[in-house]
């Protein structure tokens, strides 16, 4: 799927997001090492490391989803689309919108009610330390509200590229290109 035509802004915060899930991973390596050497010489592990690491882990596996989808580095198999008419990949493009906002509507809304629920119940994890499990929650839910918008515009783009009658594939393929020409330049430049 195409990276561009987003807005600046969304690029940014997809990129800020992933940046923050970067950091919380080096974060959640260094804890273990320490908990590790702790365990190596003290004989004794680190207080709550396990469910730190396990709240800090959520945050890690879903605020990369968004740059995942602005950078195209999820998996996606366009086999059959390729092969589909201008008429037919506008069609897929439509129920693939369609499909978004569904399973948008559908995640997010169970989501909040969770979350809702954690909150007003005062939900904790179960081991020594009784973390508020509501802040990974809410990760977990921006998280993904952020993604399904991302993919929305996308789709959008996608769409308007097919009404216009070029094909989004072949300006993938040559935006690629482009990129690593510009890349083979500045090596060269070197």
């Amino acid at each position: 799927m195409m990276s561009f035509g987003l807005p600046g802004a969304l690029r940014s915060t997809a990129s800020w997001l992933g940046t923050i899930a970067g950091v919380l991973l080096l974060f959640v390596g260094g804890l273990t090492v320490a908990d590790v050497v702790s365990r190596n010489v003290r004989g004794q592990s680190i207080l709550g490391v396990v469910e730190i690491s396990t709240l800090l882990l959520v945050a890690v596996a879903f605020l990369g989803l968004a740059a995942a989808e602005v950078n195209g580095k999820h998996v996606t198999v366009s086999l059959v689309e390729e092969h589909l008419g201008q008429n037919g990949r506008i069609v897929l493009s439509v129920m693939r919108s369609i499909f978004i906002v569904v399973l948008a509507v559908a995640l997010l809304t169970g989501m909040s009610v969770v979350l809702e629920s954690a909150f007003t119940r005062g939900e904790t994890t179960n081991d020594v330390l009784r973390l508020p499990t509501w802040p990974a929650k809410v990760v977990l839910l921006l998280s993904f509200a952020f993604f399904f918008v991302t993919a929305l515009w996308k789709e959008f783009f996608v769409f308007r590229i097919l009404r216009s009658g070029h094909d989004p594939f072949a300006m993938e393929q040559q935006a690629e290109l482009d990129r690593a020409a510009k890349e083979l330049e500045a090596t060269d430049e070197r």
